[in-house]
């Protein structure tokens, strides 16, 4: 079951967190990974919790670049079974943030968070616009208006809430204790 939670903030950031300017170049995906500790077994993700924040260029040539360095972070801290569904749902809202949440903005720019505590991952992109997402359903020749559709199919939850600053934050988040139990 999916739950839309655009009030409220369950979680509480882990340690360690990792800021680069912008997803341009070779030089961020080496920054993200030399933080990543090598894989973990799924029964240490409870004592293994981490945080990596990237700024990331409002271009949607750096979408597809973020998502690559995202699944490969999520890889190497042993959270490959869920890595595909996590870096769907999180191409789906960076795509939102390039498109929606930055356009006509003063920033040209936005957050990609992630990060685990306790079995569960969430995914955060922050983008400078005010306006909260609304899910639409798109007619079937229609080329936009399904990210968050994806999004609520992949995630566990999914919600986004105002700020930080003028902007907000668009989260999801995937319990990975329990899709590796159902594996």
């Amino acid at each position: 079951m999916n739950v839309h939670d655009s009030a409220v903030d369950l979680y509480q950031p882990a340690n360690a967190t990792l800021a680069a300017r912008s997803l341009q170049g070779p030089n961020v995906a080496e920054a993200v990974m030399a933080q990543a500790p090598g894989r973990i077994s799924p029964t240490s993700l409870e004592w293994r919790p981490f945080e990596k924040v990237v700024v990331v260029s409002a271009d949607p040539a750096a979408v597809p670049q973020a998502r690559r360095q995202l699944h490969r972070l999520m890889c190497n801290f042993g959270l490959a079974l869920v890595a595909d569904d996590l870096t769907l749902g999180a191409q789906e809202l960076m795509a939102n943030a390039v498109t929606h949440g930055c356009r006509g903005q003063a920033a040209r720019e936005f957050t990609l968070k992630a990060s685990c505590l306790r079995g569960r991952v969430r995914i955060e992109v922050q983008d400078p616009s005010p306006d909260l997402p609304l899910p639409r359903s798109a007619s079937d020749d229609c080329e936009g208006g399904r990210g968050l559709v994806l999004v609520n199919e992949v995630a566990t939850r999914w919600g986004s809430k105002p700020g930080p600053g003028q902007g907000k934050t668009v989260w999801m988040e995937l319990d990975a204790a329990d899709e590796e139990a159902a594996s």
